[in-house]
């Protein structure tokens, strides 16, 4: 999410995750801290965009049943480990997420883990993309990561099967990337990069 100009805001007083899902702007809550996002960039839109119909795309080819959502779709974080359930709240607005399990998906949100989910980072967000937001995700059991770093034209992947070490994919290496939780789906760097 570019955080540029008036975003990136932070709110230290005290919310809760009920009170952050009914806010009517970008708002996340992540360990208890509302951040609230006002705009994205022409590349970040294109990024998201991207991969969303890519991955849309290959799903319905192939008959599948996950649905693939993108950026204002709340996941409940908290909900879906019990360590993070006592810890500090955590609702995302993921980028690209991609979700199986349909009982999980409800008109406010989804309140299961995704198979997969992306974000696109820029300076002010590489912070949690890569920290918080990865150990979050590794957490909650989503199989696939990916953190799209478009000022430094890399895509880290981490994997639930590799324990979430980071794969570092620079554009300059790397003409497509697999999406590992959609076997033959890839994604031209190109057309998120160049």
């Amino acid at each position: 999410m570019d955080n540029s100009e008036n975003s990136g805001k932070k709110d230290q007083q005290k919310h809760t995750v009920k009170e952050v899902a009914a806010m009517e702007n970008h708002a996340e809550l992540i360990d208890d801290v509302l951040v609230i996002t006002d705009q994205t960039s022409v590349m970040h839109n294109n990024a998201v965009l991207e991969i969303a119909m890519a991955m849309r795309q290959f799903i319905a080819s192939n008959g599948g049943k996950c649905k693939v959502f993108t950026e204002n779709v709340a996941l409940y974080c908290n909900e879906l480990s019990k360590e993070l359930s006592s810890d500090k709240g955590n609702l995302y607005l993921p980028d690209v997420m991609a979700v199986c399990g349909e009982n999980g998906i409800k008109d406010d949100g989804i309140h299961t883990a995704p198979v997969f989910v992306a974000e696109v980072t820029y300076e002010s967000t590489r912070r949690n993309d890569y920290g918080k937001k990865m150990l979050t995700y590794s957490e909650i059991g989503v199989q696939e990561y990916w953190v799209v770093d478009l000022q430094r034209k890399v895509v880290v992947r981490y994997l639930a099967e590799n324990g979430f070490a980071p794969e570092v994919f620079a554009y300059a290496n790397a003409a497509t990337l697999s999406i590992q939780s959609y076997p033959g789906l890839t994604i031209d760097l190109a057309r998120i990069f160049a």
